[in-house]
């Protein structure tokens, strides 16, 4: 089954759209961005999504204290680095039994410890569709991100097969997440799991 996170949330009008069809992450960011979101903001998101949805720390750069104060604070399960990370950092965030979400550039190895390599367009949150020639989803477990939206992302899981889906600026209408895209990708994505397993691909 592909699984699905719902990036860049910030509004609370959302979570019951989410909670009711369950992606598996949704991601806060905490980086200078239109979703940006700060501390408290994501304590009151994580305490109204239901339990089964984990939630992702979205980081443009280290911040081990910051980290260490959401897994204390029961915030998120996992974090994206959209930062060079090493081997030795991974484990650190493991020890903080965090998922790994490393986002992969040029110059920046995957990592075999990471939970997921991450391909995201060259400018995060635009819209714009990352290069899906280049992704092998059978060397690793990866996350397909980058312009993803519910009218193209049965063709991107046909294509790349990632064990992962991520889509923000694409259920959003001006600026804001759309409950009824969202609801539109998850059904699109499920339903291309159904063509998948019909067809043994």
């Amino acid at each position: 089954m592909t699984k699905i996170k719902i990036c860049g949330i910030k509004d609370s009008g959302v979570v019951p759209i989410l909670n009711q069809y369950l992606p598996e992450y949704v991601g806060f960011v905490f980086a200078p961005s239109a979703r940006e979101v700060n501390v408290d903001q994501a304590i009151k998101l994580r305490q109204k999504l239901d339990r089964r949805i984990k939630t992702v720390a979205v980081l443009a750069e280290e911040n081990s204290s910051l980290l260490e104060s959401l897994v204390e604070k029961k915030v998120i399960q996992a974090v994206q680095t959209h930062f060079k990370i090493s081997a030795k950092q991974i484990k650190l965030f493991q020890q903080l039994e965090l998922e790994v979400f490393q986002v992969i550039r040029p110059g920046y190895a995957g990592l075999a410890a990471a939970k997921y390599w991450m391909y995201d367009a060259p400018q995060p949150g635009s819209g714009k569709l990352a290069d899906w020639r280049v992704i092998n989803s059978r060397s690793h477990s990866v996350i397909l991100a980058g312009g993803l939206n519910p009218e193209n992302i049965v063709q991107a899981i046909r294509q790349v097969q990632p064990q992962v889906v991520d889509v923000s600026s694409g259920v959003e209408t001006n600026g804001s997440k759309d409950q009824m895209k969202i609801r539109k990708f998850i059904r699109s994505v499920r339903d291309a799991d159904k063509e998948k397993n019909f067809t043994g691909k």
